[in-house]
């Protein structure tokens, strides 16, 4: 993927941006991250010496106290006042995000009851029952399962080969203890604005009569899997491989690393950082907390957390 230096720079005058460069930057620059460094390729960097940066006639997003320590032949663009990866994230959305086709596919199969917003995209091989809800701009991947009593609210994109309002599993023994009585599965999911659901992701509904909730901008990497009747809140992160037991409450602004998994009932407070792998089988005691380890142990967040976006203030 490249971009010229002219559609960058006028990205950046549309949005108010404000830059300072050489006025003799020209040319086609291909998108490329420094853990695959190549040269003419377009990055950001966060950091303020370009002593590390190993690459020739390249771009850079920088920030406007970034120096120059040593001669290269590669140019920068310095942001005045806005975050360099803020702004290259911002640039890959305008020229490379997904956005509805509007086309649904002639071998999926949607029910006549399903109310379909505007805009929705349904690649092939989906099934999508009666009494769904899907809002403006929804894109639904290929080969996708979305059970009844399912709502999925605009511009929230689901990947391939998932499945909402998949059926849990809750029983007791009968009398004589002799045979499993199942509990039918009677709830219902709600999947609300801006999420992302990664490929192969599992929402299992509400069990009686509850909804299964994935809050507004919440994004869930592949192979999640979200028991009956949790509560995800707003803008929570789950790596990939996360696995809830059932109601399972999530806090806003969570993040949680991957392969992490939660006993059912726990809950976790808003902006709450889970690491990698741990076992959740406490409620955490407040706000801002880090839990890690195998069962996981709450300590107070630090200042400095690798490998995750920055957490919410």
């Amino acid at each position: 993927m490249k971009l010229d230096f002219k559609e960058i720079k006028e990205f950046l005058n549309k949005h108010a941006i404000s830059f300072k460069c050489n006025d003799s930057i020209v040319g086609k620059y291909e998108l490329a991250s420094l853990f695959n460094p190549v040269d003419f390729g377009f990055y950001f960097f966060t950091g303020t010496d370009a002593k590390i940066l190993q690459v020739n006639h390249s771009l850079f997003l920088v920030s406007n106290d970034f120096k120059v320590t040593m001669d290269c032949s590669n140019q920068y663009v310095y942001l005045l006042e806005h975050d360099p990866q803020h702004v290259y994230y911002l640039i890959m959305l305008e020229f490379f995000g997904t956005k509805s086709t509007g086309v649904i596919a002639a071998t999926s199969r949607v029910d006549p009851e399903v109310k379909l917003g505007n805009n929705v995209q349904i690649d092939d091989f989906c099934v999508i029952e009666k009494d769904v809800i899907i809002g403006d701009n929804v894109i639904i991947g290929s080969h996708c399962k979305i059970h009844k009593n399912s709502v999925i609210r605009k511009n929230t994109i689901l990947e391939t080969m998932s499945v909402i309002g998949a059926r849990g599993v809750a029983w007791v023994w009968d009398k004589n203890q002799e045979e499993k009585i199942l509990q039918p599965q009677l709830g219902g999911v709600e999947i609300k604005e801006n999420c992302f659901l990664g490929a192969n992701t599992v929402i299992v509904r509400g069990s009686i009569n509850e909804k299964t909730t994935i809050g507004a901008s919440s994004y869930l990497a592949p192979g999640c899997r979200i028991g009956h009747g949790s509560i995800l809140g707003n803008y929570v992160h789950l790596a990939n491989n996360v696995i809830t037991g059932g109601n399972t409450v999530i806090g806003d602004y969570s993040f949680v690393g991957s392969g992490v998994v939660f006993r059912p009932k726990i809950k976790i407070h808003a902006k709450t950082i889970v690491g990698v792998g741990a076992v959740i089988v406490k409620n955490t005691s407040e706000e801002n907390k880090l839990l890690k380890g195998v069962p996981a142990q709450e300590y107070d967040i630090q200042n400095q957390m690798s490998g995750m976006p920055k957490p919410k203030q």
